[in-house]
């Protein structure tokens, strides 16, 4: 007995040990992007802009960085939310994205999130505390061009963002008027433990079990419930007006099951599902045509 004991507690002590170290490790991962420069500036695409900057509506008075893409003859104005370790162009192929909002006769506002491109340094929410950004983003439009009314389009995390701020905005002079949500994900801890099961060799079932521990540090590290996230999506039935969400059946980073669920919460919406992507995020480099006819006919009479 003494001998088993012998073995079979240390086994334990180790076992113990690395679920809290993976767990740890890969909560932080999700709360820790990638710092990206935009390499492409709208000139590039014939937009005429302007460098802005504004505060986060946050107590940690986060500083954002951004882009004004005036639309003289606007009918209306987007603000275009990125993804994670992207920044306020988007990367490759969203500039695009955006000359053709811009010819569809829209102003666009794209900045950087917290932590990303050259906006401050400040605590990730996985989307959740990334709507005060937004509100930033509103108040700026509201103060410097008297703007009234906004659509709000967002990527992935940014598509995430932007439907919990659709949620909680307590209108204020600025009226949200429409939500074209790109590729959202409905759980984090189900994108994280995937992540684990496809970039190591631990089966998924075993992955799973992370899931209590990853919750647990991302409280004790990041004073956030990772699950709120999953709550946020559930509450989209709260929003007054139609929402549009869209999806990639063969995406394998957020999977399609994903804006599927979110869709299933909402009220007289639509849910577009490409059949096929080029990556996760490419709905629009792929489908241009489908993509844009979507995003004209969802905005159309809003403003």
């Amino acid at each position: 007995m003494n001998v088993l004991k012998k073995i079979i507690i240390p086994f334990l002590i180790v076992i113990v040990l690395i679920y809290i170290i993976l767990s740890i490790y890969i909560t932080n991962l999700a709360f820790q992007p990638k710092r990206n420069n935009f390499e492409e500036t709208p000139d590039l695409y014939s937009l005429n802009y302007e460098n802005i900057s504004f505060k986060s509506i946050d107590a940690n008075d986060i500083n954002l960085n951004g882009w004004w893409i005036e639309n003289k003859e606007s009918i209306g104005t987007i603000i275009w939310v990125h993804g994670l370790d992207s920044e306020r162009s988007g990367g490759e192929g969203k500039l695009n994205m955006m000359k053709d909002i811009h010819d569809l006769g829209y102003s666009i506002l794209t900045f950087d999130l917290r932590g990303h491109g050259n906006s401050g340094d400040a605590p990730l929410g996985l989307g959740i505390r990334e709507k005060n950004d937004i509100y930033g983003a509103i108040k700026y439009l509201k103060d410097n061009h008297n703007v009234k009314k906004v659509g709000l389009y967002g990527i992935s995390y940014g598509a995430v963002a932007v439907i919990d701020a659709a949620i909680n905005y307590k209108k204020d002079g600025v009226e949200i008027v429409g939500l074209f949500s790109d590729t959202p994900y409905f759980s984090v801890t189900e994108l994280l433990t995937k992540e684990v099961s496809d970039r190591t060799p631990i089966p998924l079932f075993i992955s799973k079990l992370l899931k209590f521990g990853i919750i647990q540090s991302g409280e004790f590290f990041q004073n956030m419930n990772i699950e709120d996230v999953e709550e946020s999506m559930k509450d989209i039935a709260k929003l007054n007006f139609p929402v549009i969400i869209i999806s990639c059946e063969n995406d394998e980073r957020v999977p399609i099951s994903h804006p599927e669920r979110i869709y299933s919460y909402t009220n007289d919406s639509k849910y577009v599902p490409f059949k096929y992507c080029e990556d996760h995020g490419e709905a629009y480099e792929t489908n241009k045509e489908e993509f844009m006819d979507e995003f004209k006919n969802y905005f159309k009479n809003k403003f």
